[in-house]
C-alpha cells in the first residue's frame, strides 16, 4: 500500500468515527432529556404521595373524633336508660334528648366529613 492509500483509508476511518461520535452525542442528549422527564415525574409522584399521607392522617383524626363522639353517645344513652328506669314520666324528654344527641353526632360527622373533604 502506498502512502496515499493509507492516508485515504485513515480519512475514511476518521469520517466513520466522527459519524459514530455524532450519533452517540445525539443519543446522550436524548438520555439527558429522558432523565429530566423522569426527575419531574418522580417529583410529582413524591408530591402526590405526601398529599395522600396527609389525607390519611386527617382521616385517621376524623375517625378518632367520630369514635370519641360515639363513645360519648353510648355513655349518654346508658345514662338516659338509667334515668328512664327511675322516672317513667320523662319518656318525652328522653326521646327529645336522644334525638338531640344523635342530631349533634350527625352534625359532627358532617363537619368532620367537610373538613376531610368528603363533602
Amino acid at each position: 500500500m502506498t502512502q496515499l492509500e493509507i492516508q485515504a483509508e485513515r480519512r475514511e476511518e476518521n469520517m466513520l468515527l466522527n459519524a459514530r461520535l455524532d450519533a452517540l452525542h445525539g443519543d446522550v442528549g436524548e438520555i439527558k432529556t429522558a432523565m429530566k422527564d423522569l426527575t419531574a415525574a418522580i417529583t410529582k409522584l413524591a408530591l402526590v404521595e405526601e398529599r395522600q399521607s396527609q389525607a390519611s392522617v386527617a382521616l385517621e383524626r376524623a375517625f378518632d373524633g367520630i369514635a370519641r363522639v360515639d363513645s360519648r353517645v353510648t355513655a349518654l344513652q346508658d345514662r338516659v336508660i338509667e334515668l328512664e328506669k327511675h322516672d317513667v314520666g320523662q319518656n318525652r324528654v328522653v326521646a327529645w334528648a336522644d334525638k338531640a344527641v344523635w342530631g349533634a353526632a350527625g352534625l359532627l360527622a358532617m363537619y368532620v366529613a367537610k373538613v376531610v373533604g368528603l363533602l
